[in-house]
């Protein structure tokens, strides 16, 4: 895990706020960007959790006068916020466990897919949860006891692109040393996840708004360090094998 910042996160507003006051995306231009019409810098926040007491108390723990930050949405299950509004949000707060059988990696490849970042708030502090939510795709992990500040730091820092770790779980990435395991820069995570999947690359530079070459240097470093790694992944279907096995991608059911 590299880039991971510690508790102090505070980069302001996200992609699709730099999107808006540009009056299009970032590549192509083709016009607004979805979700705009919000002010500028205002970031978006969807949570799904299963506990109501959680959801109903989320607006008031994450907004604050001239925060930059409000709640769009919120609901007990994945499929159902990205069924509405929430699917535009900037960041989505996601529960480890939501007692659906879905899984926190299904989960956050759902989210992802659909554009959101997705910033883990749970109870687990448990090393293996925090690192295979990272691992999935989470850009960041915030526990459900932190101060009301440090959760509104830790989504301003992911609605940025940013890693964001709460302090007390830092730790966890100082002993995730896995030899065989490269340590994948958020962009290459995400090329891998996309193009792995069998995304062609035009697609996978469309939806990183970067130029095709620039996805492929991506990918290529990505087969890079799979091969210095001694896990080779010259074919598409072997960058999926391997995005699977280390937690990048949801095993097929």
């Amino acid at each position: 895990m590299t880039g991971v910042t510690e508790g102090d996160g505070t980069a302001e507003g996200g992609a699709r706020a730099a999107e808006c006051s540009a009056g299009g995306p970032a590549k192509g231009g083709a016009g607004p960007a979805e979700g705009c019409g919000v002010p500028v810098g205002m970031i978006d926040v969807a949570a799904v959790d299963d506990h109501p007491i959680v959801l109903d108390g989320i607006t008031g723990w994450v907004m604050a006068a001239d925060s930059g930050i409000r709640v769009v949405a919120t609901a007990a299950t994945v499929a159902s916020l990205l069924a509405g509004p929430g699917r535009r949000a900037h960041v989505v707060l996601l529960d480890l466990d939501l007692g659906d059988g879905t899984t926190v990696e299904r989960n956050i490849a759902a989210i992802t897919a659909a554009g959101p970042a997705v910033l883990v708030l749970a109870a687990s502090d448990k090393p293996l949860s925090v690192l295979a939510a990272m691992r999935a795709g989470a850009l960041g992990y915030v526990l459900k006891n932190e101060e009301s500040a440090q959760v509104r730091a830790a989504i301003k820092a992911v609605a940025a692109g940013q890693d964001w770790i709460s302090p007390r779980l830092a730790y966890i990435f100082a002993a995730d040393d896995a030899p065989d395991r490269p340590s994948l820069s958020k962009q290459e995570t995400r090329a891998l996840r996309l193009y792995a999947t069998g995304m062609p690359m035009k697609s996978v530079a469309r939806r990183m708004t970067i130029s095709e070459e620039t996805a492929k240097q991506y990918v290529g470093r990505v087969r890079e360090k799979y091969a210095r790694a001694g896990r080779a992944a010259p074919t598409k279907l072997d960058l999926y094998y391997r995005a699977v096995e280390d937690g990048h991608l949801p095993p097929l059911p």
